[in-house]
């Protein structure tokens, strides 16, 4: 309800208040209350009229009222009690950031495709589905695709718990490929997706057909472990598929 007497008494009241940022609470309680007062009196009887004047008069004397309500909503209390809800939404916001950025990297990484390799027809594929956790990051090796220019990709993927207490994970995997016992040089390139969820591929060249094994090393805190994949079983061989 706006009437024109009220809103001079309230903005009397509230010249006495230093504390700006209370203002707003300050106007909207006292204005909640002179509209109860204005009902209370409008059922007892009274007209419109009569109701707003006896609203003002209930009220007090604006200047007086200012004061007490300056004693109550303090300059140094409130800017004290302003900084520290400040302090708290900035604490807020520096937790949630890397939490948003984690849901958001983490929901781009899982729809991202593994890019395929056209400069060479596919000889055979081996549906690995390897899965192992090792301290905070999971690895799965997801496809081993060998290819007549004698390459050897593998496609993998690693999750990274991102609430561990010690977060430790490459950016890529350094498969070692094995003829018998014979490790063969390391050639090639690859990728990974920079997030706790990712995916990732791995290219090695001049891989012999007879190629019979893939060590994949992981070193944490110390400890070897190793992942060993055979590439003697399981193979789907193009023309075959």
């Amino acid at each position: 309800m706006h009437v024109p007497d009220w809103e001079k008494y309230l903005k009397e009241v509230l010249s006495h208040v230093k504390f700006r940022y209370d203002h707003n609470p300050i106007y909207v309680e006292l204005s909640n209350h002179m509209e109860d007062r204005y009902e209370d009196f409008i059922s007892d009887g009274m007209d419109e009229e009569q109701g707003k004047r006896a609203v003002l008069t209930c009220m007090g004397d604006a200047d007086t009222l200012g004061e007490e309500l300056n004693k109550v909503h303090s300059p140094v209390i409130g800017w004290i009690w302003l900084s520290l809800r400040n302090l708290l939404i900035i604490l807020i916001l520096i937790n949630f950031f890397p939490v948003f950025s984690l849901i958001t990297t983490s929901f781009i990484s899982v729809f991202e495709t593994y890019k395929d390799k056209e400069d060479s027809p596919l000889v055979y594929t081996i549906d690995v589905g390897y899965k192992e956790k090792v301290y905070d990051t999971t690895y799965i090796i997801d496809k081993i695709l060998y290819y007549e220019d004698n390459t050897m990709e593998i496609r993998y993927a690693t999750w990274t718990n991102p609430f561990s207490d010690s977060i430790k994970w490459s950016l890529s995997i350094n498969p070692q490929i094995y003829v018998g016992e014979t490790q063969l040089p390391r050639g090639g390139n690859g990728w990974k997706s920079g997030s706790y969820y990712g995916r990732g591929q791995e290219f090695r060249e001049d891989v012999p057909l007879d190629a019979t094994k893939i060590i994949i090393p992981l070193i944490y805190n110390n400890n070897n472990k190793e992942i060993s994949i055979d590439l003697t079983e399981r193979r789907m061989m193009a023309n075959e598929s």
